[in-house]
């Protein structure tokens, strides 16, 4: 088990958020985009937001996981997303996370042009008179 807390490069999301009917993909591959145009990051899912261990009875499906990370790189341009894992916490609980490396030469974006960046722990869009200094930076890493 890790003893991963939020930061500026470690996020959590629910569950609910990645898989199911009530699931919001779009958003995580913006938080994906977010973390690939700053220093890379690593997203867990399966804790919820200001939680420190995901539900007892949480159960992950590989399957599933796999399904995600792969949809996760078709909303994405120039997202490294790697070393998807399970793990099960102390009170038998599943979780998994995976890295999102940082994209040294190009712009992350989403499929449908959306640019974002994360700043300590929160992801912003990246305004059009911002791209340049984004792209400039991209050398600097």
């Amino acid at each position: 088990m890790n003893n991963w807390q939020e930061d500026s490069n470690i996020d959590f999301k629910s569950l609910r958020k990645a898989i199911g009917s009530k699931s919001d993909v779009e958003s995580l591959a913006e938080s994906c985009v977010c973390f690939a145009n700053a220093q890379g990051g690593i997203l867990v899912i399966g804790i919820e937001n200001k939680q420190a261990e995901p539900p007892a009875n949480q159960k992950i499906d590989l399957e599933e996981m796999n399904k995600l990370v792969s949809r996760l790189r078709s909303l994405t341009d120039g997202v490294g997303l790697v070393n998807p894992e399970v793990h099960e916490h102390s009170n038998g609980g599943e979780y998994f996370s995976f890295r999102i490396l940082p994209s040294t030469r190009v712009i992350a974006t989403t499929t449908s042009g959306k640019v974002l960046i994360r700043i300590t722990d929160n992801c912003y869009t990246v305004r059009s008179e911002e791209l340049t200094d984004l792209a400039a930076e991209k050398n600097a890493f």
